[in-house]
């Protein structure tokens, strides 16, 4: 079979960005960190979290965040006093401009700056997780700076931009290809996003200078005015005897672990891990599958139908490492959902759940009671038994108790998915649901190598952890 181009891999990748969103539930646009008509300092202040401080008690003043570097990529000395981390979208202009000021800061302040960037792809970005992959895939080849600039040297982002820019830093378009096509580097995109969205990022860019949240492409004297308080103290702390390669392990110390909102909003959270029972839902896939895919869906629900394509397409990639567990949760603005449900019980009670749920969905949630006689027709089942329980409350019980654990779990529409326990919420790209599936597939293999077994690794995966102390 020949080698699709760097061009096919791209474009498939950002079509199954664009491909299944969900809408949203109103109009409003997007939120990135735009500027107002505020002063600078007005603007910095309303882009910080409305919590007490209560912690200046030491020799360092000023909210701060405590923002770990780890492996994120990084320009300038380790020893810096200031470090900038940013969590940045290459397809947000915002951050192009941002990007701009933290080239004149970094010229400015030569040798007393370090700067790292964080992936923080925005969804309705169509290439940006893309170019966050492959700005991983240059990090390993050794170019990720040339690619970084280059990519916001540039006016907007498409395929051709994305190409022209990996071309520019002299990258290995095979090695890049391969990269994407494995999702190799999913991880650590989904590693700095979990970090974002803990720190209370929202949108892009998002600095934290030696922990300070800066939120949005603020004006460049206001940048300059911070970096120099820091540097200012970074000389008083080296005074009193820190040594100049922990300036910021002692600027951060103290600083906030985590952003925990007094009223959050309602509905599932990507960064929690759900304990979702699977109990005798019907299921497809080995009980020893390193991934489990809860699944709550409503039969006549056009969404569900799109998500089901993008799950089979999952388990032809994934065969079996992948379990699929199926849970009802028919809405009740849909006037056959609830019907369908019992229709696909009792196919099961029969042996053929997977069968009757596969040949429905094929009707793309156009079907009446009609069309469910016709299936079961098809499937040869028990066509009067199949009719007692249509029309009975043989299998009521257990579509209700689907319907209130996910109510339970938070679900508000469907299709809902817990991967692992690790929500995805809707019809969700096929490159979305295998960024979390590669995440859980690499949990799971640690899970197995410290002697988890495997009968008992699903349990282990949704048992949600202690949490770590924060501020």
């Amino acid at each position: 079979m020949p080698r699709p181009s760097l061009r096919t891999a791209l474009l498939g990748a950002s079509l199954a960005l664009l491909s299944c969103s969900r809408p949203k539930a109103s109009a409003e646009a997007p939120a990135e960190a735009q500027a107002t008509g505020e002063s600078p300092l007005a603007q910095a202040a309303a882009g910080l979290p409305g919590f007490e401080t209560g912690g200046a008690a030491r020799d360092v003043p000023h909210e701060r965040f405590y923002v770990e570097v780890g492996d994120a990529p990084v320009r300038g000395p380790a020893d810096a006093p200031v470090t900038i981390v940013a969590f940045s979208d290459f397809e947000c202009p915002y951050c192009e401009k941002g990007h701009q000021s933290m080239l004149a800061l970094e010229k400015e302040f030569s040798g007393q700056l370090r700067f790292a960037y964080k992936a923080f792809p925005l969804e309705f970005h169509g290439y940006a997780l893309v170019a966050a992959l492959m700005a991983r895939s240059a990090l390993e080849q050794g170019k990720f700076w040339g690619f970084y600039d280059r990519i916001f040297g540039q006016k907007g982002l498409d395929l051709e931009r994305l190409q022209e820019a990996a071309r520019a830093a002299e990258l290995d378009l095979a090695k890049i290809q391969d990269d994407l096509e494995a999702l190799r580097w999913g991880t650590a995109v989904q590693k700095d996003l979990r970090q974002g969205r803990k720190l209370g990022v929202t949108g892009t860019p998002a600095y934290f200078i030696n922990g300070r949240h800066i939120n949005g492409a603020k004006p460049l004297e206001l940048l300059r005015s911070v970096v120099r308080e820091e540097l200012d103290l970074a000389a008083k702390w080296r005074e009193q005897g820190v040594a100049p390669d922990q300036i910021y392990a002692h600027a951060i110390a103290d600083g906030y672990r985590e952003v925990q909102v007094r009223r959050p909003r309602p509905g599932l959270k990507p960064d929690v891990i759900y304990p979702v029972p699977v109990d005798d839902s019907p299921q497809r896939g080995p009980a020893t599958a390193p991934v489990t895919i809860v699944e709550f869906a409503d039969f006549e629900c056009g969404f569900c139908v799109r998500g089901h394509e993008t799950l089979e397409k999952l388990r032809r990639r994934y065969g079996d490492k992948v379990r699929v567990v199926f849970k009802h949760y028919p809405l009740p603005f849909h006037s056959h959902a609830f019907l369908a449900a019992r229709a696909a019980m009792a196919a099961h009670a029969e042996g053929k759940f997977w069968e009757f749920h596969d040949r429905l969905y094929a009707e793309k949630a156009q079907f009446d009671e009609s069309t469910l006689l016709q299936i079961a027709k098809e499937l040869k089942l028990d066509l009067k038994k199949f009719k007692q329980r249509l029309h009975g409350a043989e299998a009521d019980a257990r579509i209700v108790t689907d319907q209130d654990l996910g109510a339970t779990l938070g679900v508000r529409g469907t299709p809902a998915y817990f991967v692992n326990g690790r929500a995805v919420d809707g019809a969700v790209p096929e490159l979305e649901f295998r960024l979390v599936i590669q995440e859980e597939l690499e949990r799971a293999e640690a899970l197995l190598r410290e002697g988890v077994p495997p009968a008992a690794l699903y349990h282990r995966l949704v048992t949600p952890p202690t949490p770590s102390a924060s501020r």
